[in-house]
């Protein structure tokens, strides 16, 4: 980890330190000088939060890192913060956790990991039974397998009399062994039935703060974002996403979906047309993208109802349900492409139409790039188009630019002053949205 990302740990244990009541549930050995993890796990009480919450946001604000997605659930607060330069991006994701629980149903509650917190000299953190019943309890409760690479936590916490009790008091069960035996949905009514003795109003407000924040999130799809890159073969595009998804992989490797034009719920027209039998022969020399001949207006305006159809389903079920939470959707080519690039699509209809018609119909994703160069930097690069081709491209692309929604990026240098261009402009608006809903 480069200093300044050392300095923006440091600064947010020690505010921690003096203001929270807190601890770091694993992978904190290495803090600050060495994150290996994606991200810091803190358990922290609801009361301790709310009190914080504000002074934290301004902290991380002050210090010119931006918060680039923010995900409020009904058991965890998150903030994805990050800083680029043309050199490099840094990125530290920090996951604040109300209490161990699934679907609302509560397994442990954030006083109960508290009590056995320690101090190592930089921050504190809960023991190493803790650890262990954090990870032993939720995924028993979902039926999943304890993860091989916390087998050292396993072997040093089960057998403690702490996980004993508390594994008897949620699942009914007189060791993690016979727990690992019993099915997940069987360990879930049992701590569901242990929450409605204990504590019934409890439960019931867990479940309704799950459900709400749940389909709260999916909803408005605002916690992850979706970004999308247009512009004429040889702009550099590839190269582009490539190095930007290669600088946030640290927490979004693989926390992102890539799509290639649209979301592909439908196959290409031409297949399904060879498929039902309408369409003898099909082209299938995708190695040139404009080889396709003009096709007229009825025929475009086929094609563009056809992939409209597939954009708008398609952002329902592969864009929404992945940008509810914090992840990113990235798009070489989007609806745009249809506007910009006539010839790749097939759809020759005029540029205005299909704008209006995308602001009418089509789903738009959070970002639209609109990335391209000069004809001479392109075709010194790239010659799959000719300059004629290249300065059309790039009319259509200087027509959208003024429009909302839109960002033009020239990409005339080497790829890092776009990438660092792009990736700073898009941080800055991510910020200020979630400054916006953190008020």
């Amino acid at each position: 980890m480069d200093d300044n990302t050392i300095k923006h740990i440091t600064e947010v244990i020690g505010f921690l330190n003096e203001n929270a009541d807190y601890a770091v549930l694993r992978n904190f050995e290495g803090l600050p000088d060495n994150n290996p993890s994606r991200d810091i796990d803190i358990i922290i009480t609801r009361k301790s939060y709310k009190k914080m919450k504000c002074a934290l946001v301004e902290l991380i604000d002050r210090s010119g890192w931006k918060i680039i997605t923010y995900l409020n659930s009904d058991r965890l607060i998150s903030y994805v913060c990050a800083t680029t330069t043309e050199e490099k991006t840094e990125i530290v994701q920090w996951d604040f956790f109300f209490d161990t629980s699934v679907w609302g149903v509560q397994l442990m509650s954030a006083e109960e990991f508290l009590a056995h917190k320690q101090f190592n000299g930089f921050l504190y953190y809960v023991g190493v039974e803790c650890q262990f019943l954090d990870k032993i309890l939720y995924n028993s409760a979902v039926g999943s397998k304890y993860p091989e690479k916390y087998s050292a936590t396993r072997e040093a916490a089960e057998n403690t009399d702490i996980v004993k009790n508390k594994i008897k008091q949620i699942f009914g069960c007189n060791s993690v062994t016979e727990c690992e035996k019993r099915r997940g949905k069987r360990l879930f009514f049992k701590a569901l039935w242990n929450n409605i003795k204990r504590r019934p109003f409890g439960v019931l407000a867990g479940i309704g703060k799950f459900l709400y924040t749940f389909i709260g999130n999916y909803l408005r799809s605002r916690t992850g974002f979706s970004i999308g890159f247009t512009g004429p073969d040889g702009s550099g595009k590839t190269t582009v996403i490539d190095t930007i998804l290669e600088r946030i992989a640290p927490v979004f490797k693989t926390a992102h979906k890539y799509y290639h034009f649209r979301p592909a719920l439908f196959g290409n027209l031409g297949e399904v047309a060879h498929s039902a039998g309408i369409k003898k022969e099909v082209d299938r020399n995708y190695s040139d993208p404009h080889r396709g001949g003009k096709t007229g207006k009825v025929s475009s305006f086929v094609r563009l109802c056809y992939y409209s159809i597939d954009y708008i389903i398609g952002y329902f079920v592969k864009v929404k349900s992945v940008t509810r939470i914090t992840r990113i959707v990235v798009f070489d080519r989007y609806y745009t492409d249809i506007i910009c690039d006539s010839r790749r699509s097939r759809i020759y209809l005029s540029p205005k139409f299909l704008y209006w018609w995308g602001k009418l119909f089509i789903p738009t994703l959070n970002y639209n790039i609109l990335l391209t160069a000069s004809s001479g930097t392109i075709l010194a690069r790239k010659r799959e188009l000719d300059e004629e081709g290249i300065r059309t491209i790039n009319a259509k692309i200087d027509y959208l630019a003024d429009k909302k929604g839109y960002t033009k990026v020239l990409n005339e240098s080497t790829p890092q002053v776009a990438v660092n261009e792009i990736l700073s402009f898009v941080f800055n608006e991510q910020h200020k949205k979630n400054l916006k809903r953190l008020k």
